[in-house]
C-alpha cells in the first residue's frame, strides 16, 4: 500500500478493511458484490481507496491498471464504484468491461429494490485489530478500548481524535459535547430561517389540472420527473432543463402557468420582475438590483424553488435606448440579472421562468445557453380548452357547448375565469346552482359586423393568400372574424414561408406578401384602412433588417440589428435609410399589385368564400389558385 503524499488515517483504516474484502473474492472475483460501508465512515473515501487497492493489485501483477485484464480471459478484475442515492446497483455497468464489480455504499443509500440482483451483500465492519493497526502507521499506540471508542465516532471526529495528543476518551467527550452544540445551533438557524422565509408552495391547481397550455405543459412535466431524478440524487442539476421563457398577450395564463408549476412541483414560489424590484426603496438602481438578488437569494434558501421574472421584456437590450444616462443604467441592471441567472451551479434548485408580452427586445444574452435558453409562446386557448377551462371553473359540465365554443372565441385564460365567476356570483344571487343561462349572459356579447366591413375583411386576407401562393410560400390557413372582439383581431392569413437560403429575394417576396392586404384595398376601395397598420410595420422592420443588417442595399455596413425596437429607432434616426425602406415598399407594393391582376379570379373566388363560411383551409387557396391562375379576368368583388 503506496502513497505519493501523506494520507489521512480514515483512508488507511478503509484501505486496510477493503484489502482483506478484495482477499476473500478469491483470485478471480466475479458477479456484483455491494459492500455497506459501517455507518461512521463514507462511502464516497472507501470509494477511491478501492482505485487505489485495484492500482496496487495490477502492479502486483505488472498489470495496465486501466486495463487491469486477466491473461486468460483478458476482461477487467474489478470495477469500482459507488452507489448514488436513490439509484440502482446496475447504473453504470455497462459502461465496465469487468468481470466483477465492486460498489461501495452507505446504509441509507442501499434501499434500491435492484440490491436484490447483487451477487454478494457485504456489510462492512471495523476490526478493532486493523483500527489499532491503522493507528500504528500514524506512531500512535492504542488500546482495544480505544479502538472501541473511535470506531464509534463519524469519521472527521475520529481523524482529530488520533491525531490530538490528548486521551482518546476525552476527544470523545469533548466530540459529544460539540455535537450537541451544533444541532443546538442548526435547530436555532433553521427555525431563524423558517420564521424570516416561509416556504411558500401556492395554494393553486397543479399543472396537471390545467388546461391551454400546450408544448408549456409538457415541459413542465417533463421537468416534474427531471426534479424527482434530481431530488434522488441521479442527475445533476446541470442535466434539469430549469429555464423557460414564456410569451404571449396579457391574460393568457403566463403568470397561472409559474404558479402552477411551484404547486406541482412542491416547490417555493418567489415572483419578482422589473416593476416589483424597482418599487423597493426609492426607485434608485442599487434598489433594484438589491431587491433582485434578494429574490434570488430567497429562491436558493428555500430550493427546490420557482422564481417567476415578470416583464422580462422590460429587460430590454444594453445600448437600445439611445440614452446616455438611462442605456448605462439599464446596462447595469440587465448585468444584475445576468448574474443572478448565470450557470447551474450557482442556482442550484431554482427553476427560473421569464414572462414578457414581446420577447424581440429583450437583452439577447438572458436567452444564450444556461440561462432563458427555451422559449415557449402561449396563444389563446382553443375551442376544446375554452369548454374545459369553464367548467373547471364553474364545477359542472356544460350543454350547448357549440354555442359556448362561438361565444369564448378570443378569451383568454384570465377572461373564462371571471366569466365563470360572475356565472356563479348570478346563481347564487338567484338562489339556485349554476346552469348556461348564467354563463351565457357572462360572455361577451357579439356584435356583428356590418357585410361592408366583413367584404374589406375577405379582400384583405385573400390578398395575403393568393399573392403567398404566387411567390411559392405555402398558406396554410385563412381566417375572417364576422363578429367584433375585444382583442380586435379581425382576420389571419397563417403563411408557412420559404425554406432554405434567405436571400435579398427572399425577404422582397415576404414584404410583397405583407403589402399585399394593402394593395388589395386600394384597388377594390381606392385606399386602405387602419387595419393595414401591422402589415406595414412588418414589412418595415423587415426592409429595415435587409438594409441595416444584412448589408443588402447600397452599403455593407450592418448595424446587427435583430429586435423589433432597435430597428425602428434605426430607421427613426437615419433619413436616408427611411428613404431607401420607402422605395422597397413601394416597389413591392406595386409588384403586389400586379400579381393581384394577374390572379383576379382567385382573388375574387377566395374573397367571396370567405364573406360566405369566414375560414378557408390552405389547400381550398391553393386549389382556387391554380385553377384560375390561366384565365385572368375582370374581378367584379361586388357585395
Amino acid at each position: 500500500m503506496a502513497y505519493k503524499s501523506r494520507p489521512d488515517y480514515e483512508r488507511v483504516l478503509a484501505r486496510l478493511h477493503i484489502d482483506r474484502i478484495v482477499a476473500g473474492l478469491g483470485l478471480a472475483p466475479r458477479g456484483v458484490h455491494l459492500v455497506i460501508v459501517p455507518p461512521t465512515s463514507d462511502a464516497g473515501v472507501w470509494e477511491d481507496e478501492g482505485f487505489l487497492a485495484l492500482r496496487d493489485l495490477a502492479s502486483a501483477r505488472q498489470l495496465d491498471v486501466h486495463d487491469l485484464v486477466d491473461d486468460t480471459a483478458n476482461e477487467v478484475l474489478i470495477s469500482v464504484s459507488k452507489l448514488k442515492p436513490g439509484c440502482g446497483i446496475d447504473v453504470g455497468l455497462s459502461a465496465s468491461n469487468a468481470a466483477a464489480f465492486l460498489i461501495f455504499a452507505a446504509a441509507s443509500d442501499a434501499n434500491h429494490p435492484t440490491v436484490a440482483l447483487a451477487d454478494g451483500i457485504i456489510e462492512a465492519e471495523f476490526s478493532v485489530e486493523l483500527v489499532v493497526e491503522a493507528a500504528a502507521r500514524f506512531e500512535r499506540a492504542i488500546s482495544h478500548a480505544e479502538a472501541k471508542t473511535l470506531i464509534g465516532m463519524p469519521w472527521r471526529r475520529r481523524r482529530l481524535a488520533l491525531l490530538s495528543p490528548r486521551p482518546i476518551e476525552e476527544t470523545r467527550r469533548l466530540h459529544m459535547e460539540v455535537s450537541e452544540a451544533e444541532a443546538e445551533a442548526q435547530a436555532k438557524e433553521a427555525e431563524a430561517k423558517n420564521k424570516a422565509s416561509p416556504r411558500n408552495v401556492p395554494d393553486v391547481r397543479p399543472l396537471e389540472e390545467l388546461f391551454g397550455y400546450g408544448a408549456a405543459k409538457d415541459w413542465g412535466m417533463e421537468l416534474k420527473k427531471d426534479i424527482a431524478d434530481w431530488s434522488a440524487g441521479c442527475i445533476a442539476w446541470t442535466d434539469v432543463d430549469n429555464a423557460v421563457l414564456l410569451s404571449g398577450p396579457p391574460g393568457c395564463g403566463k403568470t397561472t402557468f409559474a404558479s402552477a408549476l411551484a404547486k406541482s412541483l412542491d416547490a417555493h414560489f418567489v415572483i419578482g420582475g422589473y416593476a416589483a424590484w424597482i418599487s423597493n426603496g426609492e426607485g434608485h438602481q442599487g434598489d433594484l438590483i438589491k431587491a433582485m438578488r434578494a429574490s434570488f437569494n430567497e429562491a436558493r434558501a428555500c430550493a427546490p424553488s420557482v422564481i417567476l421574472i415578470d416583464e422580462a421584456d422590460a429587460f430590454v437590450a444594453r445600448g437600445s435606448i439611445g440614452h446616455g444616462r438611462s442605456d448605462e443604467w439599464m446596462r447595469g441592471v440587465v448585468n444584475a440579472l445576468l448574474e443572478c441567472t448565470d450557470g447551474a451551479l450557482e442556482r442550484e434548485g431554482v427553476i427560473v421562468i421569464g414572462a414578457a408580452n414581446n420577447v424581440t427586445g429583450i437583452d439577447q444574452a438572458l436567452r444564450r445557453s444556461g440561462r432563458l435558453d427555451r422559449h415557449i409562446e402561449l396563444g389563446l386557448p382553443d375551442a376544446g380548452d375554452r369548454v374545459s377551462i369553464l367548467e373547471q371553473h364553474l364545477g359542472t359540465e356544460l350543454p350547448l357547448l357549440s354555442v359556448v365554443r362561438d361565444r369564448s372565441a378570443g378569451m383568454s385564460g384570465a377572461d373564462l375565469e371571471r366569466a365563470a365567476r360572475e356565472a356563479r356570483r348570478l346563481a347564487r344571487r338567484h338562489g339556485v346552482t349554476v346552469n348556461i343561462k348564467h354563463v351565457l349572459k357572462c360572455l361577451p356579447k357579439r356584435e356583428r359586423r356590418t357585410k361592408d366591413e366583413i367584404h374589406a375583411l375577405a379582400v384583405h386576407e385573400a390578398a395575403h393568400a393568393v399573392v403567398a401562393a404566387a411567390l411559392g410560400f405555402k398558406v396554410l390557413e385563412v381566417v375572417i372574424s364576422k363578429d367584433r372582439t375585444e382583442d380586435g383581431i379581425a382576420g389571419v392569413a397563417i403563411i408557412k414561408h420559404r425554406e432554405g437560403h434567405h436571400d435579398a429575394g427572399w425577404f422582397v417576396d415576404r414584404i410583397a406578401q405583407l403589402l399585399a392586404g394593402v394593395a388589395a384595398e386600394r384597388m377594390v376601395f381606392g385606399g386602405h384602412a387602419e387595419g393595414c397598420v401591422a402589415d406595414l410595420a412588418e414589412a418595415s422592420n423587415t426592409a429595415a433588417y435587409m438594409l441595416s443588417s444584412l448589408g443588402m442595399g447600397n452599403t455593407l455596413v450592418s448595424d446587427g440589428h435583430r429586435d423589433a425596437i432597435s430597428l425602428v429607432q434605426a430607421r427613426s434616426f437615419d433619413p436616408p435609410l427611411r428613404r431607401r425602406i420607402d422605395d422597397i415598399l413601394q416597389d413591392q407594393l406595386s409588384r403586389a399589385q400586379a400579381i393581384l391582376e394577374q390572379n383576379w379570379c382567385a382573388l375574387d373566388e377566395v374573397a367571396q368564400l370567405l364573406r360566405l363560411r369566414g375560414r378557408l383551409d390552405g389547400s381550398e387557396v391553393h386549389e382556387a389558385f391554380d385553377a384560375y391562375r390561366p384565365q385572368p379576368q375582370q374581378l367584379s368583388l361586388a357585395i
